[in-house]
């Protein structure tokens, strides 16, 4: 079974917006992560992530850590340009594991979010080298541990058009499904095919005998009775 370990950017109300003020990163990148482990589930894929809840802080390494045994580690962010607004600088990028081995599913989602979110510029995939190795401690962390991990930034909050496009809930929903289909393509998964619905059950019938007639027209009167009440009636000659 294929394993992968979510990690939800920063905790509690970090990285505002300096374009949108009702927007925290943090709040979004936990709202996504919950929402793409609930679309990977449904690929049959076991899903762990890193806090159990977003008031936590975690060490960066530690939080990359916990993929161990994983198949992937997926930490999921929107970026920022710097202090300011910065309305043209509009992409998504991937960080990837410097060693290549998320080169491929990183350039895959990079395009797929793009294209949903519509961004400016094109998609990016980049690395990032440090003194250590991985410069981005959840990246470190997850290969101290032998897990492929992906840092995947959803454009920049430091910009309005996206800002205001990821607080939308159908949006980051869209997000989560289209990300968990190129994960699950990615390991060759397909989604589990819907059970066809049952056919409804057939009403069983109750026969009940009322008696003989010996006349037609009370006989008749009887059946008529019975079929207005649901029965099914009819005369039989004795």
């Amino acid at each position: 079974m294929v394993k992968i370990c979510l990690d939800a950017g920063h905790y509690a109300d970090y990285n505002r917006s300096p374009a949108v003020p009702a927007y925290y990163e943090s709040r979004m990148n936990w709202k996504l992560h919950l929402l793409l482990k609930a679309e990977l589930e449904k690929y049959g894929i076991s899903v762990v992530t890193t806090r159990a809840d977003p008031e936590t802080d975690l060490p960066l390494e530690s939080r990359g850590k916990a993929s161990e045994g994983c198949d992937l580690f997926l930490s999921l962010h929107s970026n920022a340009a710097g202090s300011g607004i910065y309305e043209d600088i509009d992409y998504v990028v991937a960080y990837v594991m410097l060693d290549g081995s998320t080169d491929e599913l990183g350039k895959a989602l990079s395009q797929t979010v793009a294209a949903l979110m519509q961004t400016r510029q094109s998609p990016q995939v980049k690395t990032r080298e440090g003194s250590r190795g991985e410069y981005y401690g959840v990246l470190r962390g997850a290969a101290a541990v032998g897990t492929p991990g992906i840092i995947l930034e959803h454009s920049f909050h430091t910009q309005t058009r996206a800002t205001k496009w990821l607080m939308e809930d159908a949006n980051l929903q869209a997000l989560a499904a289209a990300e968990a289909q190129v994960i699950a393509t990615h390991f060759g998964l397909e989604a589990p095919q819907e059970a066809p619905p049952e056919a409804p059950a057939e009403k069983p019938l109750y026969r009940v005998q009322t008696g003989a007639f010996s006349s037609l027209e009370n006989a008749q009167k009887q059946v008529t009775a019975l079929q207005n009440a649901g029965f099914e009636a009819i005369i039989k000659v004795s």
